[in-house]
């Protein structure tokens, strides 16, 4: 080990101390003369005194260490990747569970739901339920029911005439056969109260879980509008599948661990495994008041990604961690639209799964670790420590010689070492031999090798500084031709009048623009964009969106903002190729602000950037937003629509737009943006003092905002008066 690690110091030299090459040999020739055996030892005239720490009992202590230390990590590593292999069984586990029980959902409830639907679409119900009183209809009508009765899996059925509030049912049992009148809808009943709901606010139809005290039973009631000709609602019609069946179908999960519960849309609860819950809830007749899922959750950042998901159904499958009961479980969510359900599933992965399952793996492990260190000792000992004893042996008449005396003295190595077999002891030796003949050479030819190592090192830098240097030129270059794309000052003065401009991109070249179209004799369109990036790459996607730009408005108009505003996005998307997977998502915010001749009309459409308006005397600013859609990138369709807003603003109005580079600016003795509030502070005041002054006390106020930060993106605030 001494060896090989002073062999690195030596061959990586690059200084002329010999003190080190001295210390390294004498490490080395220590290294190999160690006795194998205790005892004193007379060498060349010098006593060693005994090693009881020799090389063999080292490397044991140094094995058993190292089967300690491997032992524990991979025990640890075991444990904590047993965990998540259980978490992520359990996370498949549920999600799989929850497809399931979705499809035995819809498998066991879209056929009543067909069903009932083709019961209000019948024409002879239709008809009844427009002449009631009709003895031949209602004779039909009954009978027709009553064939319904017999195909729905719950031999149930239920019809609600508004017009009159009769509500007719027949069980199972046909109990009520010829006298399916059972009562009369009143509002003033609260236990009726669900009719009204549903006649009120569902559109097709409806599923929960009700208790009716009216025919003394609790089922999952399927609600379907009776619609007339004219598309109105004429009356509710359906069908009911009993509860502790439907529960204990569904919900009542026979596996350890697993909990399945049935929430609709705004979470209250449908379906859960204690029935006397369910019995509770469906008892309960204002709604609002049932037992929700997020009553059964610990922590409210659980309940508050449960709502998110549940708020938006079409996303909202997926899993979630839940804490119940101090129990973590975890949840996976199958939502059915058919519905308007989810089914949540709740797995203990601790039942589901234990470590002990994974404990003979452990132990087969920690013996084949076991087993591979003894064998590996025991080949190293056979191998490569005897061999290196004697070794030890052959070398000792090193120990009389002064390696680096010799060095110095001639100039040449006077000891080599045979090399006997061609394997790694035989390379060993051939390495010392190496070495000490690189020794010889640093000690002789160190000056002339550092002075070369510098003239190279300088020849670098030299050609470094030119390709720096061209770089540089080419992006001065580059500013000069962006430059170009902006409007004149002469042309600023003669459309906008006196004004503030303030452009400060963050390098040489930026990604913010703003350019200038005439429209009639004092009438104009003004344009201020931000493009994707800073830098090289934002400056090259200004002169794409200048010239996109520019046929926009030479198609459309200057007097078309909107219309510009969706002919560049197409432009756009079309020049830079951005389509979905392609692997670039580029575009721009933008302003486009039209002054009709006269000057009395303004017209203005953004996307993603806002006007402010200073009327005079008004004390706040007068914000317009643009719409919240970019220009040219992937999210925004291609048939987007962007606003078009018009103005009649009163002589002597400021109107000023700004890029989010001067808003985000960080600065400040907090080091956060400067943020709209302090913009249109300053600019309020300075509301009666000129264009000119109003732009010093800007640059001012950002100059001490800033301080010493770095100016993080572009910044762009252009305004003028009407």
């Amino acid at each position: 080990m001494a060896f090989h690690a002073c062999s690195r110091r030596i061959l990586g030299a690059t200084d002329s101390d010999l003190r080190t090459a001295i210390h390294c040999e004498a490490e080395i020739m220590t290294e190999f003369i160690k006795p194998p055996h205790s005892g004193p030892l007379f060498c060349f005239g010098k006593t060693f005194r005994p090693n009881l720490s020799g090389l063999r009992g080292r490397f044991l202590l140094l094995v058993i260490t190292i089967f300690l230390g491997v032992g524990t990590l991979a025990a640890l590593g075991f444990f904590q990747v047993s965990s998540q292999i259980i978490n992520r069984l359990g996370a498949n586990y549920a999600e799989q569970y929850a497809n399931q029980t979705r499809a035995r959902i819809l498998a066991k409830v879209q056929r009543e739901l067909v069903l009932t639907q083709k019961l209000v679409d019948s024409p002879l119900l239709l008809a009844w339920a427009n002449d009631e009183s009709n003895a031949s209809l209602k004779q039909q009508a009954l009978s027709e029911l009553e064939s319904y009765r017999r195909l729905f899996a719950d031999k149930s059925f239920f019809f609600a005439i508004d017009r009159s509030k009769n509500y007719y049912f027949n069980n199972a049992a046909n109990e009520f056969a010829g006298r399916e009148l059972q009562f009369q809808l009143d509002p003033a009943e609260p236990s009726l109260a669900w009719y009204f709901a549903t006649l009120k606010f569902v559109e097709s139809f409806d599923l929960h879980v009700d208790n009716s005290a009216q025919l003394g039973v609790t089922k999952v009631w399927v609600n379907a509008i009776v619609r007339g000709a004219n598309n109105e609602k004429l009356g509710v019609a359906g069908t009911g599948i009993e509860l502790q069946g439907f529960l204990r179908d569904i919900v009542q999960s026979k596996d350890p661990g697993v909990e399945v519960i049935l929430v609709d849309e705004n979470g209250f609860i449908q379906g859960h495994s204690d029935v006397a819950l369910m019995q509770a809830n469906a008892k309960i007749r204002d709604e609002s008041k049932r037992k929700k899922i997020f009553d059964l959750i610990d922590a409210g950042p659980q309940r508050e990604q449960l709502a998110a998901l549940l708020l938006a159904p079409n996303n909202a499958n997926g899993r979630m961690t839940m804490q119940s009961d101090g129990v973590r479980r975890l949840g996976a969510i199958s939502y059915m639209p058919e519905l308007k359900w989810a089914a949540i599933v709740l797995v203990n992965p601790s039942q589901l799964t234990s470590l002990n399952t994974f404990r003979p793996i452990l132990i087969v492990l920690a013996a084949a670790l076991l087993a591979t260190v003894l064998l590996v000792s025991w080949l190293l000992n056979r191998l490569v420590l005897k061999r290196l004893g004697r070794l030890s042996a052959h070398t000792q008449v090193i120990a009389q010689q002064t390696l680096a005396q010799q060095t110095l003295a001639t100039g040449q190595n006077l000891v080599t070492l045979a090399v006997d077999r061609p394997d790694e002891i035989g390379q060993l030796t051939h390495s010392f031999n190496h070495m000490t003949t690189t020794l010889g050479d640093y000690m002789l030819n160190l000056e002339q090798k550092v002075s070369d190592r510098t003239a190279d090192l300088q020849h670098a830098n030299t050609e470094l500084a030119q390709s720096n240097r061209k770089i540089m030129d080419s992006i001065e270059y580059a500013k000069l031709i962006q430059n170009t794309l902006l409007p004149k000052a002469d042309e600023m003065q003669r459309c906008l009048g006196p004004h503030t401009l303030i452009w400060l991109p963050r390098d040489l070249v930026g990604g913010d623009f703003y350019a200038l179209y005439p429209l009639g004799e004092d009438g104009f369109m003004l344009a201020v964009g931000d493009c994707t990036g800073h830098g090289v790459p934002g400056a090259f996607m200004t002169m794409a969106a200048k010239a996109t730009l520019d046929r926009a408005v030479e198609a459309h108009g200057a007097d078309q903002p909107a219309a510009v505003l969706l002919a560049l996005h197409t432009g756009l998307r079309a020049l830079l190729q951005t389509e979905a997977g392609s692997g670039t998502d580029n575009g721009l915010d933008l302003a486009l602000i039209t002054l009709f001749p006269g000057r009395k009309t303004v017209v203005f459409a953004g996307a993603k950037l806002e006007l402010w308006a200073l009327l005079p005397g008004a004390e706040s600013m007068s914000v317009s937003k643009g719409d919240r859609l970019g220009v040219g990138y992937q999210k925004t369709p291609l048939t987007a629509q962007f606003t078009q807003h018009t103005f009649e603003f009163a002589p002597g109005t400021r109107l000023f737009v700004t890029t989010d580079g001067l808003l985000d600016q960080n600065g400040g003795p907090r080091g956060i943006g400067l943020g709209k509030t302090a913009l249109q502070q300053c600019l309020l005041a300075h509301r009666e003092a000129s264009f000119a002054v109003q732009a010093i006390g800007l640059s001012a106020m950002l100059a001490a905002h800033q301080g010493n930060a770095a100016q993080r993106d572009d910044i762009t605030l252009l305004g003028f008066a009407v």
